[in-house]
């Protein structure tokens, strides 16, 4: 960067302007992610090498010729930390609108406050997309300094089709409900919001109990 852009460009401009790290997901969170004491079982820093199944799956991610990614496996395997790794590699490297669907509105709000915002306190390169506006950060959106984060639950309507997604986390898909109040399907209604994107990416997760659990 020149002296002269050094001058014009504010800190937080310049920052806007970072191209991203030549990093896979996987590779991101080994360097980035560090998993909370009050939720994880072996808390620190995060090691694919200890769940290196979840890799591919991770680094897909990163691959331009794949758009949906689905995940479906047992329960306790590391499915919903690969999708949070995901996130966590969006917000630092590749920011964009992205959108948390969890089965209803209340897991939404759970998951925003006790999963996602102290995954981003606890790492720095998190850490650092933070604003300095307290009422950025709600139960049900958070503003960070290039991007903004939305939850909702598949049974609000309002909340799965109202604004353009580029990324798109459908967790827990097996609990969702058929059809999101008098609306369409609600995976169908979210993967709505991210047509006006030509590089957008879709992950969901189920933990299926049934031959027709998706």
């Amino acid at each position: 960067m020149t002296k002269q852009a050094l001058e014009i460009w504010s800190p937080a401009e310049r920052k806007a302007w970072e191209l991203p790290q030549d990093l896979t997901v996987s590779q991101w969170a080994d360097q980035n992610r560090i998993l909370d004491p009050m939720t994880s079982s072996e808390p620190g820093n995060w090691r694919t090498v200890r769940t290196p199944y979840l890799r591919g799956i991770m680094d897909a991610f990163n691959d331009p010729n794949v758009e949906d990614i689905t995940i479906e496996a047992s329960t306790q395997v590391g499915k919903t930390e690969s999708e949070y790794n995901m996130l966590g590699y969006i917000i630092d490297q590749d920011p964009g609108p992205t959108l948390l669907v969890m089965p209803r509105i209340e897991d939404a709000k759970s998951v925003s406050s006790t999963r996602i915002k102290p995954m981003l306190q606890l790492s720095p390169a998190l850490n650092s997309h933070f604003t300095s506006r307290e009422d950025d950060l709600t139960k049900m959106e958070f503003k960070l300094d290039r991007m903004i984060l939305y939850y909702t639950g598949a049974n609000s309507p309002a909340g799965l089709a109202q604004r353009p997604i580029k990324y798109l986390f459908l967790d827990e898909t097996d609990k969702y409900p058929h059809f999101s109040g008098k609306e369409a399907d609600p995976i169908k209604l979210a993967t709505e919001s991210t047509r006006t994107f030509w590089d957008r990416k879709i992950v969901k997760c189920a933990t299926p109990t049934t031959k027709d659990g998706y």
